[in-house]
Parts: structure tokens; sequence; C-alpha cells
């Protein structure tokens, strides 16, 4: 009896231990399986982290500049960290042709221009505050290209100081973060390729870092109002992650070029007749070295015909009974008033008493008449 006993109480020791053995072994199992698990959901929302940005910007940046109007720049702002532009993007209204999609639920603030009365500063670190115009169809009707813009910016919600939000806005309306979990790569987030005419032959380049940021102010620099207008495609590099850090980190890479099938479409055979006359510039001297030129848009611009395109200024020493070549042309687009700062008068030994002429140019190319600045000169080297 005893030794059935010992043998039974032998045979339990043995029991627990083995069912020991198999519970941790089960229980290993599921640990790695429930591991495997969320590796698998942290990479799939990674993935799809991935995919959404990708698709979301490629659809919106292959609109640049769709169903804009006449003097509506396509592109707004362009830097390394941020990008504007103006895309008939949105509708409410059914069955409209121009627009890429039909939103019914869209807030009625989202489907046009922006106006003159909702001005803002460009999101993401710019500087410039537009619009100064009100891009409109008729006296009554606002274009339907909305302004939207997309930046990279620090995200606070998260502890790593290596984090970035991608941020939409359309509009004045409230900006709202799109991609989460994003890493800088090796280059800037936004890089531009632009239409390069060299020689007579064309080809594409990517603007250099020290050209950015590339804006909408056709007042004082040309040589960038010839970037932007030129602007034909944009890159996007970036790093989406999991979330996590240490061992746990999933990154993923994410490379996107996306051209701008709008941009240089709008060249036209004919534009009927010829730009009506303008009145003459008015010019102020800004500082010592600096002339401002002021002057009225062409009634073909935001009426009549709407086709201007730039204005060609000329200056001539007062006296001299031609101007020759015009010396800078201006990108049409700001309304009713444009103003030049002219800094690059020649240096002359002498005082010389200087004057300017302004014509509009539509798309035909065809001009109208030449008028100069009505008895207003400046001398350089006298002025305050």
């Amino acid at each position: 009896m005893r030794n059935r006993r010992a043998m039974s109480l032998l045979e339990l020791l043995i029991a627990i231990v083995i069912m020991g053995l198999v519970m941790g072994a089960a229980m290993n199992f599921f640990i790695g399986q429930s591991k495997s698990f969320r590796r698998g959901a942290s990479d799939v929302t990674l993935l799809q982290n991935l995919r959404f940005g990708a698709d979301l910007l490629n659809q919106h940046f292959r609109s640049v500049g769709a169903n804009t109007i006449a003097g509506q720049p396509p592109i707004i702002y362009a830097d390394a960290n941020s990008f504007s532009f103006n895309a008939d993007y949105a509708t409410k209204t059914p069955g409209d042709p121009n627009a890429i999609y039909y939103t019914p639920n869209a807030p009625a603030s989202e489907v046009d221009a922006i106006t003159v009365s909702n001005q803002i500063t460009v999101p993401g670190g710019s500087t410039l505050v537009y619009p100064n115009f009100d891009y409109k169809i008729d006296s009554v009707i606002m274009s339907p290209a909305e302004m939207i813009t997309f930046w990279f910016a620090p995200d606070t919600e998260t502890v790593r100081p290596d984090d970035y939000v991608l941020f939409r806005q359309v509009n004045n309306s409230a900006p709202e973060a799109v991609v989460r979990n994003i890493l800088k790569d090796t280059v800037p987030f936004f890089q531009y390729m632009y239409l390069k005419d060299s020689a007579s032959l064309k080809s594409m380049d990517t603007i250099k870092a020290g050209s950015l940021p590339l804006e909408f102010d056709f007042t004082s620099d040309t040589v960038k109002t010839r970037l932007i207008t030129n602007l034909r495609a944009v890159i996007v590099s970036y790093i989406v992650t999991n979330g996590l850090t240490g061992p746990n980190e999933r990154t993923r890479p994410m490379s996107l070029i996306a051209p701008f099938p709008n941009m240089g479409d709008r060249e036209l055979e004919t534009c009927g007749n010829d730009p009506v006359s303008m009145s003459p510039p008015t010019i102020s001297s800004a500082d010592s070295l600096t002339v401002n030129v002021q002057w009225s848009a062409d009634g073909d611009e935001a009426s009549g015909e709407r086709d201007i395109m730039n204005y060609l200024l000329w200056r001539r020493r007062v006296g001299d009974a031609v101007c020759n070549s015009p010396f800078v042309s201006i990108p049409a687009g700001s309304p009713p008033t444009y103003n030049f700062m002219d800094s690059s008068i020649p240096q002359d030994t002498g005082k010389v008493a200087w004057q300017y002429a302004v014509a509009a140019q539509d798309c035909t190319p065809s001009y109208s008449n030449a008028v100069v600045s009505a008895g207003v000169v400046w001398i350089k080297g006298t002025n305050p």
C-alpha cells in the first residue's frame, strides 16, 4: 500500500513537471506569435501610411494649375518644406467637368479661389501674404481654382524630436494632419524640377537650394519669377516609421516625382485684338540708388479679353529719341497696380535723368502702345 502511494506521488510530480514544460513551451509560442502579429500589424500600418501619403501627394501635385483663370498663378510658393499652388481640385457642383473630384460635402470656402477678404500668410514658414487680388471669371463669380498648401513641420504630439507631420490646408481653412511618423531623409522634403532653356536647347534641371524659396512676387525678382513659372515637377522625399523606437522601429523611404502637366500649356496662337492703351507709369526715388516704377494694369487683364501675359519696361535717358530694348519683363497676375524696384540703373559719371516706359503684352504676342512716364524724372546720385 505504501509503495502504491509513493508511486502515485511520484507520478503526480512527474505529470506536474511535464505539464509545466508543456505550458512554458505553449506560452513561449503564444508570446512569439503575439510579437509577430504586432510586428505584422505595425508593418501594415507603416505601409498604409506610406501608400496613402504617396497617393495623396501625387493626386494633388498633378493638379497644379488645373482650371486656373488668366492671371491666377498656378504656383504660389515653393520651398524645401512647403509647397502652395492653385488648382480646381474639388467641386460641389454636380457634373462639373473641370474639377478633379466631386465632393458634395466639401465646405463652400474650399471649392473656389481664396478672396482678398480671407487673405492669409502662406503656411509652412513663409512670409508671403496671398492673395492681393480677387481672381474672378466675371464681376461676381470667383475662379474655381482653390489655394492648396502642403508643408512639413515638427510633430509636437510625439516625444521624438526628429518626428515630422505633413499638413494640408485649403484656402484659409484649418490645417489638417494627413501623414504622421515622418523622419527627414538626407535630401530636402521638396525639390523642384524646371524647364531649362539654354542656347535654344530645352532640358530639365533641379532648382538649387540657394534659389529657394520661389514665390509669387512679380515686382522685383525676375530671375525667380522665371523659375517659378518654369517649374515642371516636384520631388518629394521622406522616411515613414511605425512610430516606435529602438529595435522595434521599422522605417521605409518614400520618394515621389510628381509632374505638373498643366504648367506651360497656356500659350495661344491668337488672342484677338492688341492690348488696349495704358496710362503712363509714375516713378519716384526709393533711395539714392533705387527707383520705384508704378503703373496700373492694362484694361485687358482683369476685364476685356483677359489675355495679358506680361508687362515690358523700358528706360531711357531724358532727351533720347528711343528706348532701345526693354530691360525687364514682368509677368501679369497682380492687378490693379504694379510696382517695380529698379536698382540696376547704369553708373554714369555725370548726373543723368531717366524716364521709363511700359507696354502690355498679350499671348499672341501683341503689344499695347508704350507709354512714357509723364514729366517725372530721377537724377542718379542727387535723390535722397
